[in-house]
Parts: C-alpha cells; sequence; structure tokens
C-alpha cells in the first residue's frame, strides 16, 4: 500500500470514464474495493487522503480541512473515495 499508489488511482479515475462508471455503480465498499485492486491499486484511506493534499498542494491549491473531506468523500473536485460509506470516511456521521 502506498500514497503513489493512490495517487496514480486519482489521476486514473479523471481520465478513465469507464473504470469511474464501474466504481460508481459498485454496491458497496467490498466491491469497489475489488474493482481497485483488479485495476492494480492499493492504499489506505490515510494514504488516499495524503495523496490527495500532496496532489493539491503541488497544484498550488490550499484546500481547506472541508474541501479535503470532500474530495476524499468523491463529492469534490479529485474524484472517488474508496472508503465512502464505511465509518471510517471523512463524510461518515459519528453515531449518536
Amino acid at each position: 500500500m502506498s500514497v503513489e499508489s493512490a495517487k496514480d488511482f486519482i489521476r486514473k479515475i479523471e481520465t478513465d470514464a469507464a473504470l469511474k462508471a464501474r466504481l460508481e455503480a459498485a454496491p458497496d465498499d467490498a466491491a469497489r474495493r475489488q474493482i481497485i485492486q483488479a485495476a492494480g491499486f492499493e492504499f489506505t484511506h490515510d494514504e488516499f487522503k495524503q495523496a490527495v493534499a500532496e496532489i493539491s498542494a503541488a497544484a498550488g491549491q490550499e484546500l481547506s480541512p472541508e474541501e479535503l473531506n470532500d474530495l476524499a468523500a468523491g463529492t469534490g473536485r479529485a474524484g472517488w473515495c474508496p472508503m465512502h460509506g464505511k465509518p471510517s470516511c471523512p463524510q461518515a456521521k459519528p453515531a449518536g
């Protein structure tokens, strides 16, 4: 697992509409994880968030914590979160 793999994944889903469509159509996190791994990517949620932050910094874009959460959840500019829908997703609502 690596930040570099997460960066490669982000770049890939920005240009590969078919991969992005398969991920969006996946019924659950396990199916999304399988698609990601079958495409040759392996990274943790934290590595994904770090990759988003590094790509944004390299592009000269300072992200607010809210923008970073939106990106990691797939609702922002950079794409889709492989952890979306799980308790560890930054968009997950705390229980209670």
